[in-house]
Parts: structure tokens; sequence; C-alpha cells
């Protein structure tokens, strides 16, 4: 299994064609102050799967933690790999998760861990910045 993909955007869909969008793709916040709950964004992740592992059920795991290591957000979800359109063609999954409210108590690095069976397979680095207008400490 291949985490080709994993990105935080404003905004992601997937199409009826099996396309991905994604609007928006960043690394930083820079909230208005702090702390701060970030109203909406999309952590969008594609998966290939091997040949072993298309039909079978896998969790997928979302983990935010702050810098000092302190868990904020937790989310599971079960994902699965269809058969591809053509025989040995690469089976992949795209994942869209919406993310409203995250809360961010101060300005920090955060990494989002995305865990598949109990395997860390990705990390999304995101910088909250402290809000302009203010002093840093």
């Amino acid at each position: 299994m291949d985490v080709k993909l994993a990105v935080l955007a404003d905004f992601a869909s997937i199409t009826r064609e099996g396309k991905l969008n994604i609007l928006g793709i960043f690394d930083q916040i820079n909230p208005p102050v702090l702390p701060f709950r970030s109203p909406q964004m999309f952590l969008v992740s594609s998966i290939s799967a091997e040949p072993t592992e298309i039909g079978r059920e896998f969790q997928f795991e979302i983990l935010l933690w702050d810098s000092d290591g302190n868990e904020v957000l937790a989310i599971e979800q079960p994902i699965q790999f269809a058969q591809p359109d053509r025989p040995g063609g690469q089976a992949t999954t795209n994942v869209i998760i919406g993310l409203s409210n995250v809360p961010f108590e101060r300005a920090a690095d955060y990494v989002f861990y995305i865990r598949i069976g109990g395997e860390q397979r990705r990390r999304i680095n995101l910088r909250v910045n402290e809000p302009r207008g203010e002093s840093q400490s």
C-alpha cells in the first residue's frame, strides 16, 4: 500500500468519473486570533493498493498532534480497494475528510499522521502562525 498523495486543502471533491479535484493546498494557517478554531479544511489522500490488498477493508486513521505530542484530534473510518477497471491495473482509492472547527490553542507546528491498518503511512506538517499584530513570544 502506498499513500501517493496527502495534503490539506481549502476544498476537495471527487467527480463521477473518479477524478480528484483539490483547491487551495496549504501547510500554514494565519489565524486572526489565538486560540482559533479552523472553520473548514479538507485532508485529502490518494492511496494505491497491492493486488493482495484489493477487496480487503482497512482502518484509515487521522491523528492531529501538537508540537508537545498532545493529541488534538483523532478520526477513523474504514476504506476498501475495489477491483481495478482493467485486469492488472492499479487499484486506487481517494479519501477526502472534511474537518470543521479544529482547535488550535497556540502558534506552533502541528502534524497530521495518516495511519492505515495500524501503521503510520504519511504525515502532513501544518504551521499555525502568530496572529498578525501580536508580538512574538
